[in-house]
């Protein structure tokens, strides 16, 4: 495969990981946003240790415009820049666990949403960071371990 055909396929699988993402969330919004939610869209982490960069672009891109209608507001835009971090990292443990980065990535994101409703809301901050861990780790070290282990399964090692 030549250049041209790699990143054609990684524009492609970014794409559609963006629009999963954003569709998962909208069409699942209640649960997507607040203190106790389980961001369903949050199990394409999942596969980010098999597609690699167009995983993380994707799920970045998705987090952006999925947070675009976030009751916590503009504010809420800026957790792309938590989401990237934690995405690069789920890559780099991919070899050595995926599960580790899928757990990294649960705490990174609960912290930072955490955090979010505390400065909007006024929530306390453990238990806000404790209902978080649950319902991102119910999407990401769950569904999305479930994902990724399927996904290896029948497509193989090399997506």
């Amino acid at each position: 495969m030549n250049v041209c055909q790699n990143r054609t396929r990684s524009l492609v699988y970014g794409a559609i990981i963006a629009a999963t993402y954003v569709a998962l969330v909208f069409s699942l919004a209640p649960a997507s946003y607040g203190q106790i939610q389980i961001r369903v869209a949050d199990a394409l982490v999942g596969i980010v240790p098999l597609v690699g960069w167009p995983g993380v672009v994707g799920v970045t891109v998705g987090v952006l415009i999925g947070n675009i209608p976030s009751p916590l507001g503009p504010l809420d835009l800026l957790s792309v820049i938590p989401t990237f971090v934690a995405l690069i990292i789920v890559l780099k443990l991919r070899n050595i666990s995926v599960m580790a980065g899928l757990t990294a990535y649960t705490a990174i994101i609960s912290a930072w949403v955490g955090v979010l409703l505390v400065l909007v809301y006024d929530v306390p901050f453990v238990i806000t960071f404790v209902y978080l861990f649950i319902g991102i780790g119910i999407a990401t070290m769950g569904i999305g371990y479930l994902l990724y282990k399927s996904m290896k399964r029948v497509l193989g090692k090399d997506v």
